[in-house]
């Protein structure tokens, strides 16, 4: 098979046949297009933790969860600050109740009183202020 290129025109010889293909603006243009919708897509679905900037993930209780107020209840969490943020804060109900300086690790809850609870874990900078970066959940105990 031989191809060669003449004019905007592709032409190829196969088999003692001659096919010749129309090759114009509109065709290059397309696929320009569809290049640059397809990395548009791509960057609009990968989250923006992918990036390198940042999470908060409270791993349990999960969303949802029913607590025993008589059992030990702990929350395990994993931060990335990235790199605006410094550390993570919990809160109760909208309350801060501890710094978390550990990237991962759990915190015990003290006594919760029965109801449904908001936990949260938000990446705060260096002067205490939240950036943007967090994880909240729903729990109900007992």
């Amino acid at each position: 098979m031989d191809r060669s290129s003449l004019n905007g025109s592709d032409i190829v010889r196969e088999s003692g046949f001659t096919l010749k293909r129309k090759i114009n603006k509109e065709t290059i243009v397309n696929q320009k297009h569809f290049l640059a919708t397809l990395a548009l897509g791509f960057f609009l679905a990968v989250p923006a933790t992918s990036f390198g900037q940042g999470k908060a993930l409270i791993i349990s209780p999960t969303d949802g969860a029913t607590l025993d107020p008589l059992d030990e209840i702990r929350l395990s969490y994993e931060v990335n600050p990235g790199p605006r943020g410094d550390h993570a804060h919990l809160y109760i109900d909208g309350k801060e109740v501890a710094i978390l300086r550990k990237r991962k690790g759990d915190y015990l809850l003290e006594t919760l009183s029965s109801g449904k609870r908001s936990l949260c874990v938000k990446v705060v900078n260096k002067a205490h202020v939240p950036i943007g970066i967090g994880q909240c959940i729903q729990v109900t105990v007992k």
